[in-house]
Formats: structure tokens, C-alpha cells, sequence
């Protein structure tokens, strides 16, 4: 009778056995796709911030460069309001001219073609760069937080503030945070 008893607990604990191990395999089925889906979702979320960073650095580089072509053209040229109205028409104008600086200076930090492109097409350029003309005083955005002004009297150009374009840094204005620790719940 014990034989018996030992033959009945023995085959018990194999199907025990068999059974754990089966639910085991499902959960770690479920577990295994519960991380991927939680992963792909924190690298989608981690892309779409850095995608949106560069493409607002595109635009701000835009228009830094955008502005000291300003400040040249009206510092060395013809000292007229016509005529700074006509240089921010130009330079907004030239968007050829615009997207091949920028893309000299992507291609010398190293960043690819492709990716260069794919900024572009999904942000394009600045589109003005034009803030506010009132009475005489014009202001240009210089990038992101950056302002320059220029001062007219009676059409005639009498001074322009380019301090913050000169201290502009890109790097205090656009910092991606490293990606969130990998967590799974």
C-alpha cells in the first residue's frame, strides 16, 4: 500500500511539476511582451522629444544666423529703415542660402545627411524672424530667448543692441536629458 501511495504522490508531483512549469512559460510570454511594449513606448517617447529639440534647434540656428547677417548688412550698408526693411526680406528670402549654412554647420558637427534632412522636412526653416516694429524700434529674434533691436529716428538708423546675440549659446538653451531609468511594472 505505501508503493501505491508513493506512485500516486510521485505522479501528482510530476503533473505539479509539468503545470508550474507551464504557467511559467505563459507568464513569461506576458512578461516578455509587457517589457517590450513598455520599452518601445519609452524609446518612442524619448525620440519624440529629441526629434522636437532638434528641430527647434534648427529653427533657432536659423534665425542666430539669420540675425548677425542683419546686423552686418545694416552696420556696414546703406543706414536707412528702407533699406533694413529690404536686408529682412532678402535674408528671409534666401532660403537656399539658409539651408546650406545650416547644413554646413550640421555636416561639421558630425550630424549625417539623412538626418539633417529629416530635421528639415519635419521642421523646415524659421519662418520670420521680424518680432515687433514699433515706433522706430525693431526687434529680431536672434534664436531661442534671444532678441536683438535696432533703433530708427526719422528713417535714419541711430543704434542697435546685439548683446545677446554675442552671448547667445546654444547649449544652455537646448539640453536633452538623458532617457528615464527603464522601469517595469
Amino acid at each position: 500500500m505505501d508503493n501505491k501511495k508513493f506512485k500516486i504522490l510521485a505522479i501528482a508531483d510530476a503533473v505539479i511539476i509539468v503545470g508550474l512549469i507551464v504557467v511559467m512559460m505563459i507568464l513569461k510570454g506576458n512578461y516578455n511582451d509587457q517589457a517590450v511594449a513598455s520599452v518601445k513606448e519609452q524609446v518612442g517617447t524619448y525620440q519624440e522629444t529629441a526629434n522636437t529639440m532638434l528641430q527647434e534647434q534648427w529653427k533657432s540656428v536659423d534665425q542666430y544666423g539669420m540675425a548677425w547677417k542683419l546686423v552686418y548688412v545694416t552696420l556696414t550698408g546703406d543706414k536707412t529703415e528702407k533699406s533694413f526693411d529690404a536686408a529682412v526680406k532678402a535674408i528671409e528670402a534666401d532660403r537656399d542660402a539658409r539651408f546650406k549654412q545650416l547644413a554646413y554647420m550640421y555636416t561639421a558637427a558630425g550630424i549625417p545627411d539623412k538626418v539633417q534632412n529629416d530635421i528639415f522636412e519635419k521642421g523646415g526653416l524659421a519662418d520670420k524672424f521680424l518680432l515687433k516694429d514699433e515706433g522706430g524700434v525693431k526687434e529680431v529674434a536672434c534664436g531661442k530667448g534671444c532678441v536683438v533691436s535696432f533703433t530708427f529716428a526719422k528713417g535714419k538708423f541711430k543704434s542697435s543692441d546685439y548683446k545677446a546675440l554675442v552671448e547667445y549659446n546654444l547649449a544652455n538653451n537646448f539640453k536633452l536629458e538623458a532617457p528615464a531609468e527603464f522601469h517595469f511594472e
